[in-house]
């Protein structure tokens, strides 16, 4: 929840920005963003939280898993939601803000606090 939920500001906020207005539109983004990123990172969680288990992977292998892991995700998404002509060229660098902040803070809520917690 709270990944889904600093992932859906940073949309909404990088948006607000990038248009230099507030609105509607901007609240629904928000809304949209935050289903997708809750989502995405249930499952996506899940899983990444399996496999830190399974291997187990101390603290800083898991932050790096869980920041591979949500780049590559975001990329995908970016790649599958929107057309691309130029490929990896294409990539916006404003992903990169809200997808690396979003990862430590899955990281931190997820295995941080239960390693905190053993």
């Amino acid at each position: 929840m709270a990944t889904a939920a600093f992932a859906a500001l940073a949309h909404a906020a990088l948006v607000a920005i990038a248009a230099r207005s507030f609105g509607l539109e901007l609240a629904y983004i928000a809304v949209l963003s935050f289903v997708v990123a809750l989502v995405v990172s249930l499952i996506g969680g899940a899983v990444l939280l399996v496999i830190v288990g399974v291997l187990r992977l101390g603290l800083i292998s898991s932050l790096l898993l869980f920041l591979i892991a949500v780049q590559a995700v975001a990329i995908w998404l970016e790649f599958y939601f929107f057309e691309f002509r130029n490929g990896w060229a294409d990539i916006s660098w404003q992903y990169g803000l809200i997808s690396v902040p979003a990862s430590l803070v899955a990281w931190h809520q997820s295995v941080f606090y239960n390693h905190k917690r053993a």
